[in-house]
């Protein structure tokens, strides 16, 4: 797994008690800051800085401080041609108990969420399957639509797609435009991309009217919209997970955005060396 290298734009906003930075040879940390939007609480002001020569995080900093509450969204862009087979998979058999599973990393890690919601984005090749190269979800408030959540990736089917790379970037896109929540005092918006191949570069000319209107027209765009402070996204509040090959895109994203984690799979693959419990982990590691 790599993070972001470029120094200039640092892949982690600092917590509120930022721990000593590890020597370069320290194997990357994947493990985010708690949500750092609004006050933080008197116990995070109060406590000594953490060092890196602690034998373990101190785990009642990471606790929500009494009285505040916490809402996450989480929009998986999910590549949904016919390779993927074995992670769509994956995530049909636990959809129903996805919201247990995060809740009980969460609770292992200290952290405690108020409001969970999820929506996903399948995506496959606009240039070879037209209208069929997209299935996009409302998002669904964990437990309650957890019924609703299952049903929608229990209707993906793993088809289509036309040459090596697909429309993984105009996914991102519209993950980034996504109607995020404005409730909770401190919020997390994390998106999970799931794909074996490259990404295509935006193209607008082979999108629908109504997708092209939300899709920047180039990679430069696109990233400026990942980076707007004034954007959908909070800039302190969101997180970008990729379990993708190296490669055109998905590289090009890792080595310059902030707040991003690649995994690196194998091209063609279908992530079927991803494991379920890989997934929950690294969901519960952004919050």
């Amino acid at each position: 797994m790599s993070e972001n290298p470029n120094p200039a734009s640092a892949a982690t906003p600092p917590p509120e008690t930022a721990p000593t930075e590890p020597p370069a040879s320290s194997p990357p940390n994947t493990e985010w800051p708690v949500m750092e939007e609004g006050a933080p609480s008197e116990a995070a002001a109060s406590s000594p800085p953490a060092s890196d020569t602690s034998p373990a995080v101190d785990q009642s900093r990471l606790a929500a401080p009494r009285g505040l509450t916490y809402a996450v969204d989480i929009v998986f862009c999910i590549d949904a041609t016919g390779s993927m087979t074995p992670i769509i998979d994956q995530v049909k058999a636990n959809a129903l108990r996805f919201y247990d599973d995060v809740q009980s990393n969460l609770t292992a890690k200290g952290k405690n969420v108020d409001q969970l919601r999820v929506r996903v984005i399948g995506f496959r090749d606009f240039a070879a399957d037209g209208a069929a190269a997209l299935d996009e979800s409302p998002f669904f408030t964990l437990p309650d639509e957890r019924t609703d959540f299952s049903a929608f990736v229990n209707g993906l089917v793993a088809e289509g797609g036309g040459d090596a790379t697909e429309s993984g970037l105009e996914a991102v896109a519209l993950a980034i435009d996504s109607p995020w929540t404005t409730t909770g005092d401190r919020r997390r918006q994390v998106i999970v991309v799931w794909t074996d191949q490259p990404a295509q570069p935006l193209n607008p000319s082979v999108l629908p009217p109504d997708i092209a209107s939300r899709v920047p027209l180039d990679f430069s765009a696109l990233t400026d919209a990942w980076e707007d402070e004034q954007g959908r996204m909070g800039s302190s509040s969101k997180r970008l997970i990729l379990f993708a090959p190296d490669g055109p895109g998905w590289s090009d994203i890792s080595g310059v955005w902030e707040n991003v984690v690649h995994h690196p799979s194998q091209a063609g693959g279908g992530l079927s060396e991803v494991d379920y419990g890989t997934i929950v982990d690294s969901i519960g590691n952004s919050v």
